[in-house]
């Protein structure tokens, strides 16, 4: 007998439970503990209330974490992670799981859920179309971390200047993209940095969300990078993201983990500048929506 409860009515050790089972075998290491599994919650917004785990008996088998945001004033709920035990897998208890959260949807009046899935994880990806989700956008994380100053991120910035903001503010850049991976939007970055690139007439012709990572002792040891925009109608776009990239990712002097987190396909400019310098293409996911 399989019974599904809200993560509000039971413990984070068995969510954690759940999550490390469901993510056996995954396309890359997903293991949590108690105090990555929190940070993760609470950075991504997620919600007791709208997050399910389900049981065999008292056994935590799988899990659905979930959370909602106004955005354009519609409300986007977001499928942060969906997890099976293995000796569970192709039982119905996701399908079980998924169909529950539609009902959580619905009583909060989403208007619109989405998800991101491995590109590798086909069976995953399939039972999701036959809930109604659509493929949106192809998604790529890039990642370096042997790195030194570039050609390529070089160029004539005397023309540009940076503004670096409270990532809050980037939501107000005239072409702002709200339709992206839960985790790029300034609501996830809100502990990281933002910054605008304007032109000597003041406009808005770049902006980027990144954040800096430091160690126990202070040490600067990664910086993680969520959006990179250029002003579309601009003929000068690879130079400004040239700028955007060589000011996110400095200092270049220092060995750190450099990673860009959910770059659509479509970003080929700054894709481009990334293949040129050495960065690497770890993992393609896809991302796909249901409207409610």
């Amino acid at each position: 007998m399989i019974t599904i409860k809200r993560l509000s009515d039971c413990s984070f050790q068995d969510a954690v439970t759940a999550w490390n089972r469901g993510f056996t075998g995954y396309y890359m290491d997903a293991q949590v503990t108690m105090e990555s599994f929190l940070n993760r919650f609470v950075s991504e917004g997620l919600s007791t209330e709208l997050s399910i785990l389900a049981y065999k008996e008292n056994e935590p088998i799988g899990l659905v974490l979930n959370g909602i945001r106004e955005i354009n004033r519609k409300r986007v709920a977001w499928n942060g992670g969906t997890g099976v035990a293995p000796e569970f897998r192709g039982t119905g208890v996701g399908k079980l799981m998924m169909t529950d959260t539609f009902t959580i949807y619905k009583e909060n009046g989403v208007n619109m859920a989405a998800l991101e899935a491995i590109k590798e994880n086909e069976k995953a990806i399939k039972l999701y179309q036959k809930l109604g989700y659509d493929i949106k956008d192809q998604l790529l994380i890039y990642e370096s971390s042997n790195f030194s100053q570039s050609i390529s991120f070089r160029g004539d910035f005397s023309e540009y200047g940076i503004l670096k903001v409270n990532p809050s503010q980037i939501q107000h850049v005239p072409f702002y993209k709200t339709r992206l991976p839960w985790q790029t939007q300034w609501q996830s970055v809100i502990s990281g940095e933002g910054l605008i690139v304007t032109d000597k007439s003041g406009e808005q012709i770049g902006y980027a969300l990144y954040k800096q990572n430091y160690n126990d002792n202070g040490s600067h040891v990664s910086t993680t990078l969520y959006q990179c925009e250029t002003l579309q109608d601009r003929n000068d776009k690879q130079v400004i993201a040239a700028y955007i990239l060589s000011h996110c990712f400095s200092p270049f002097d220092q060995k750190l983990k450099r990673m860009i987190m959910n770059l659509s396909h479509t970003n080929q400019v700054v894709i481009s500048l990334l293949h040129k310098s050495g960065f690497e293409k770890k993992i393609e996911q896809v991302y796909m929506e249901k409207t409610f």
